[in-house]
Parts: C-alpha cells; sequence; structure tokens
C-alpha cells in the first residue's frame, strides 16, 4: 500500500513539472543589452525609469565605485 502511494505522489509530481515548464506564452523581455544607447541614456536620467526598474538602473546605469 505505501508504495502504491509513493509511486502516486511520485508521478503527481513528475506531471506537475512537466506541466509547469510547458505554459506560459510569454515573450522574453528585451534586456538591458539590446538597448540602444540614446534610449539607455534617456532611460538612466529618468527618475520616474530608475524608481521603476531600480535593480536594472544599478547594473546598467549607475557608475562604477572608484577607489
Amino acid at each position: 500500500m505505501r508504495r502504491a502511494v509513493r509511486v502516486g505522489v511520485f508521478t503527481a509530481f513528475l506531471a506537475v513539472l512537466l506541466l509547469a515548464g510547458g505554459c506560459g506564452d510569454d515573450k522574453p523581455v528585451a534586456s538591458a543589452t539590446e538597448a540602444s544607447a540614446e534610449t539607455l541614456k534617456k532611460d538612466c536620467t529618468d527618475p520616474q525609469w530608475k524608481e521603476k526598474n531600480l535593480g536594472l538602473w544599478y547594473s546598467v546605469c549607475r557608475k562604477p565605485l572608484q577607489w
């Protein structure tokens, strides 16, 4: 009985993984490297864009520290 339950749980787990992997028709978001230099410069100077995309701003726009 226990073996049948284990097999059932394992099968259900595999089914969930397979179904989750095939879901979503979302198109990938364009990365910052694909953005043109002018657009990137404009976005980096826009405080509202910075507020909405702070993580991206830190990785792309922030000047590196100089020691």
